[in-house]
């Protein structure tokens, strides 16, 4: 009996789906300057990280986290102006993306996207049963909001996700265009804001005056990364039921501590978030003086951009130079495009050095 079950292949016992799908993956080779993966350059201040210590040092190892999370969901609601009970966290905002693809839609119903924009909202979709409709932006990365709308009317999606501004393109979606779509929409609009500390016009509290809305949020983006802590904001009734399907105990108690302790000093952030700004907007210039590259205005962290050059020499010359970027190989659309986060102005310039020299 154990050589026959020896001969059995586990692989072949997982669904279809997830046999036939790939893995989130990211090339990792080791570079001096790491520009690919949205982060911010700077920890937070040292003042700040002397807090954090102490209050890590207070957590209770031996016992559960708090299920409810509830002084981690009050400051998240006093940072917002918002209610405690309009906030669910998440680790990270795949695993709301997740949380509300379980909660929301049943299998062979679908989900829609803009294209391209972030991969795990298919990804995540796909694995429980639900398929994705796209409908392409325009031809500078805006929505083509007159599709968008018909979608999003027709037979309506369990969901609509916009991320705003979007990965990879940085184009933030106008405010008018989000609330057409979210007034056409028979299904939960989700408006994933995971850059907007860099960026103008945020949606606010929008799932108050339209309740099939939800806000994402995340604090991967602005120097707490290693924390995996990001939310979403909604109507109450809507976070009761997705709270359903939440895991318990899933905000570890040094996650929720730290944030806490955070969000209490919100504003020493923000010198952080004009400085990745400014130099935004720099590399920006700098990239459209270079012959051959063609960048796309940002809101965000980060710069979409191609090349005239065989963008496979390009990285493959920047990763020899210890500098690693994001390209989006084989996708479609963006597949000569790479896309380079900001960092400081240190890692910036051996960037643009380096890439005059792979061009």
């Amino acid at each position: 009996m154990k050589k026959e079950l020896d001969r059995i292949d586990p692989g072949s016992l997982v669904r279809p789906r997830i046999r036939n799908a790939s893995a989130y993956h990211v090339d990792q080779c080791p570079c001096e300057v790491v520009l690919d993966a949205n982060e911010s350059p700077y920890p937070p201040p040292a003042k700040m990280r002397e807090r954090l210590w102490v209050v890590m040092a207070g957590t209770a190892f031996n016992r559960y986290p708090d299920m409810e999370t509830s002084l981690l969901r009050n400051a998240i609601a006093s940072k917002e102006g918002v209610d405690a009970a309009e906030i669910l966290p998440g680790n990270g905002s795949d695993e709301i993306v997740q949380s509300l693809v379980i909660a929301l839609c049943e299998p062979g119903s679908k989900i829609l996207t803009p294209s391209p924009t972030f991969s795990m909202y298919r990804a995540i979709a796909g694995f429980h049963g639900v398929d994705t409709i796209e409908a392409p932006l325009n031809e500078d990365w805006t929505l083509d909001t007159e599709t968008m709308v018909r979608l999003a009317g027709g037979q309506p999606p369990s969901i609509v996700f916009l991320a705003s501004p979007n990965n990879p393109t940085g184009v933030r979606y106008d405010l008018a265009d989000v609330e057409s779509i979210a007034d056409t929409c028979g299904g939960v609009v989700v408006v994933d804001e995971a850059y907007v500390d860099f960026s103008t016009e945020p949606v606010g509290a929008m799932f108050r005056d339209r309740p099939n809305v939800v806000i994402l949020k995340t604090l991967s983006k602005i120097g707490l990364a290693a924390l995996r802590l990001g939310y979403m904001m909604a109507d109450r009734r809507l976070i009761e039921q997705v709270n359903k399907v939440r895991l318990p105990f899933n905000i570890n108690s040094v996650t929720q501590a730290v944030v806490v302790e955070a969000l209490k000093y919100w504003e020493e952030f923000t010198p952080f978030f004009r400085e990745i700004i400014r130099e935004r907007d720099r590399v920006f210039r700098e990239l459209e003086s270079i012959s051959g590259v063609d960048p796309f205005p940002s809101e965000a962290n980060f710069i979409l951009m191609r090349t005239g050059t065989d963008p496979a020499l390009v990285f493959d010359s920047l990763i020899r130079k210890s500098v690693r970027v994001r390209w989006f190989k084989g996708a479609a659309r963006v597949g000569d495009c790479f896309r380079v986060t900001i960092g400081s102005p240190t890692e910036n310039d051996k960037f643009l050095t380096a890439l005059r020299q792979s061009l």
